[in-house]
């Protein structure tokens, strides 16, 4: 396993080499702005098999995907309401996920044979770089294995999954340690499925009642 320190910053070369285990299939611990989390490509069924087995996750529990931008979400979803453009542009990017009807470049591995996708832009420099180096979204989930609550320190990360990751990349403690809020948005109303950072609140003091 490879093992990237950018707790004192990150190089150009640190994101190529990130983006090149992914690209191949390698599955990755990253910092994200909420807590850490696997990843790997969105698009290799093979990778995104191999993070539900490493988790024990139900294959019938959905992985989220990560963006950089409402064109790469585009790219990867069938359209956008005006209140599901008004969300991307109130709270991306940040610890929000948003539910939309997926295109089919996202294997249905991903999204539990549901024809909707878990999409979110991640308040990270860091991973906004890996992203676009990347060239597509890449799937994210919790550091964790199922039902068990995320990890937030890399030396957890270490001793649990060290034996089956292909690389880490620490980044010292998770500064959030909670997952991201998921929504959806149904007849232009606002549904929240998991409330975290972001709360109803907050929501509707930026977009209106829920």
């Amino acid at each position: 396993m490879e093992y990237i320190d950018i707790k004192k910053g990150y190089t150009k070369e640190d994101i190529k080499e990130i983006a090149k285990i992914i690209k191949s299939g390698g599955i990755v611990a990253i910092p994200t702005d909420t807590v850490y989390g696997i990843a790997t490509s969105c698009t290799n069924e093979e990778a995104v098999r191999h993070i539900y087995d490493i988790k024990n996750r139900p294959a019938t529990n959905p992985i989220n995907i990560m963006a950089t931008n409402i064109k790469m979400i585009k790219k990867v979803t069938k359209g956008l309401s005006k209140k599901e453009k008004k969300i991307i542009k109130k709270f991306f990017p940040g610890a929000m996920t948003i539910i939309l009807e997926k295109k089919d470049i996202i294997p249905e591995i991903v999204t539990a044979r549901r024809d909707t996708v878990g999409i979110r832009i991640p308040d990270s420099n860091f991973l906004l770089d890996l992203i676009e180096n990347i060239g597509e979204p890449i799937v994210a989930t919790s550091c964790n294995s199922a039902g068990e609550e995320p990890l937030i320190n890399p030396e957890e990360i270490l001793n649990k999954f060290g034996d089956k990751l292909d690389c880490l990349v620490d980044d010292g403690k998770s500064k959030i340690g909670k997952p991201s809020t998921i929504i959806k948005v149904e007849n232009e109303k606002v549904i929240i499925l998991r409330e975290g950072p972001i709360s109803k609140e907050e929501i509707e003091r930026k977009i209106g009642k829920c």
